[in-house]
């Protein structure tokens, strides 16, 4: 027996492995992060970000550790409360999943460094599944899909993003907007069939996961069934498009429920969600920007070519950046789509009718994303009403699973034409000869994406994160044995949370630092704005010091940590004062690093 008919009958056991390809996904996914983030070496009690929006997700996610849920933190916005339900938000999966995984930790810091590294692999799953459908070959969805998880996309969402940078519901909802513009039926007559349970199931979990995604993914399902009903008057299934639709919205709408009831019982908070029309500009993307490389590229001119686009162009947005591979497959779709239209529709390629039927649909939805996304498009009209999404740049994530999908078809092709070149036409379809192309093709792709997309270690910037984190933990534990349980303590400067301009350069975040490491005390930072009782109390700050003193015994604060980032002479005048104010300057104490102070409010 020869050794290509043995490799033959090995491959062709292989493939009847379905779930081969999602497994080997998943795993390289997790290989590349691990090293790539050098995971080995981590610190897991630490969170990957500590600065930024990454402090309120991590005190979400301390909240749901010590209370199984988010909405109500008593110990923020003291004494009063934090209460989040002023702050409607419908992306509620990723708590759920917290709330599953504080089984295992009850570091909130693990607890997010854990679902950050999940997004990973599942985000691998999930675009195999979609490159699958449209039919990319399994060799190439494999590599395609570890591609599509280590997006840059992924890296510049982080944890400070983090609900977003698990995008791995994208791909299963791209799925069934390929199967709108293929006229495949997305329900049955049969209630509980399986396709309507994949169906209902699929639009659900987007819901639940990202409102951005669901809107994103709802106005192209709009255009996509109004393009079928216009191809082929099927009132049937664009009624069925419609439905997919509603499913999206009731489940947003139910997920909201509890954030409506609680705007019912206390009137609306004026003074969260404010958006300004013109943010649909400012966070849309450019063209230009998709294609660059990414913000701190491992290459210097790369780096370099990026960090001059950012520094001098307008609207550098959040600096979306598709990666060489998405770029190249991106670049093709509208070469594609530029030919179709110029060509009628009849060109003279000798591919199978759904081939190009296939890239047609990709670069279709493609353009509809690029129209809604891009600075100045359909975005920008929306806005005239008031539309409640302002980060239109994120659709990114959307038209780079459509252009890595086409590369995967293009690439496809591409390894057909050099088994026809090898002479091997009666044997195309052995497997092995297949994998002899493919196999060598998605290792360079990988090796691509991990040098391209999975931004290089910064050691010196790791080793400050994890200083800035210890200084915190040591000065919070110092306050809590200075001072009795459940103590409130009143911090300054107060800057309304959240969405405030910053103080100093310290954000309405970093309020909530010493809440993070906190047991058993209570802040005054981190309550919603707009609320009568949190800006009263915020307002104490701006009282001369034997006033605020004063002010600060009605609610019994027993004593104040002075954040000396947000002051422009480091804090130095106000802790002076209080010390003087209050006679405890021989009790008073700093953090490590120098950053928080406290005062006790009595000797």
């Amino acid at each position: 027996m020869s050794t290509m008919t043995r490799l033959d009958r090995f491959a062709a056991r292989l493939a009847g492995w379905r779930w081969l390809p999602y497994a080997v996904a998943a795993l390289l996914s997790l290989v590349a992060v691990w090293f790539g983030l050098d995971l080995w070496h981590l610190d897991w009690k630490v969170p990957l970000y500590y600065s930024g929006d990454a402090l309120a997700v991590g005190s979400h996610f301390k909240t749901i550790i010590e209370y199984g849920w988010f909405t109500h933190q008593p110990d923020l916005g003291a004494p009063y409360g934090q209460f989040y339900n002023d702050y409607p938000q419908a992306d509620n999966l990723h708590f759920i999943a917290a709330n599953l995984l504080r089984v295992f930790t009850g570091d909130f810091g693990a607890l997010m460094n854990i679902y950050f590294v999940i997004g990973f692999p599942l985000a691998a799953i999930t675009a195999v599944s979609f490159l699958r459908l449209v039919g990319v070959s399994r060799i190439l969805a494999t590599a395609l899909g570890v591609v599509y998880s280590i997006a840059p996309y992924h890296f510049i969402k982080g944890e400070g993003h983090l609900f977003l940078a698990a995008y791995f519901v994208v791909p299963l909802a791209l799925g069934i907007l390929y199967r709108v513009a293929t006229a495949q039926p997305l329900w049955s007559r049969r209630i509980l069939s399986r396709r309507n349970l994949a169906t209902v199931g699929t639009l659900a979990l987007l819901g639940t996961a990202s409102s951005y995604y669901s809107v994103f993914v709802a106005l192209i399902l709009a255009v996509v069934g109004l393009a079928k009903l216009w191809q082929t008057r099927a009132w049937r299934r664009f009624w069925g498009a419609a439905a997919a639709g509603g499913v999206i919205v009731l489940t947003m709408a139910i997920n909201l429920l509890p954030d409506l009831l609680y705007r019912l019982a206390n009137g609306a908070n004026e003074a969260v969600l404010v958006r300004s029309p013109p943010e649909a500009e400012l966070y849309s993307f450019k063209i230009a920007s998709l294609l660059l490389p990414v913000p701190g590229h491992r290459f210097g001119p790369f780096a370099t070519l990026r960090q001059l686009y950012d520094t001098y162009y307008p609207l550098p947005s959040e600096a979306p950046a598709l990666g060489l591979i998405a770029a190249a497959g991106f670049v093709a779709l509208i070469v594609f789509a530029v030919y179709f239209l110029l060509s009628g529709g009849r060109t003279r390629w000798r591919a199978p009718k759904s081939y190009v039927r296939t890239l047609s649909i990709l670069a279709g939805m493609t353009v509809v994303a690029v129209l809604f996304g891009t600075v100045g498009g359909l975005s920008t009209l929306l806005s005239f009403v008031d539309f409640p999404i302002r980060s239109w740049n994120r659709i990114a994530i959307l038209i780079s699973m459509l252009a890595l999908a086409a590369l995967g078809l293009i690439l496809d092709r591409f390894v057909r034409w050099v088994l026809r070149r090898g002479r091997a036409r009666r044997t195309d379809a052995r497997p092995a000869r297949r994998w002899l192309v493919a196999l060598p093709l998605a290792a360079l792709l990988l090796l691509l994406a991990v040098w391209d997309q999975i931004p290089p270690i910064e050691p010196a910037a790791r080793a400050a994160t994890v200083a800035s984190f210890d200084s915190d933990d040591g000065f919070v534990k110092q306050v809590e044995a200075t001072v009795a349980p459940d103590c409130l303590i009143y911090q300054l400067p107060y800057i309304p949370f959240p969405e405030s301009p910053p103080v100093n350069g310290a954000t309405d975040s970093d309020e909530l630092r010493p809440f993070l490491h906190s047991d058993d005390l209570r802040w005054s930072a981190g309550g919603i704005k707009g609320r009568e009782p949190i800006d009263d109390v915020g307002a104490y700050a701006s009282l001369a010091v034997p006033a605020m003193l004063m002010a600060l015994h009605g609610i019994d604060a027993c004593g104040i940590v002075v954040d000396r980032a947000a002051y422009a002479d480091g804090g130095a005048d106000i802790v002076a004062q209080l010390e003087r104010a209050t006679g405890t300057g021989a009790s008073a104490f700093d953090s490590a690093d120098g950053r928080f102070s406290f005062i006790a409010t009595a000797p």
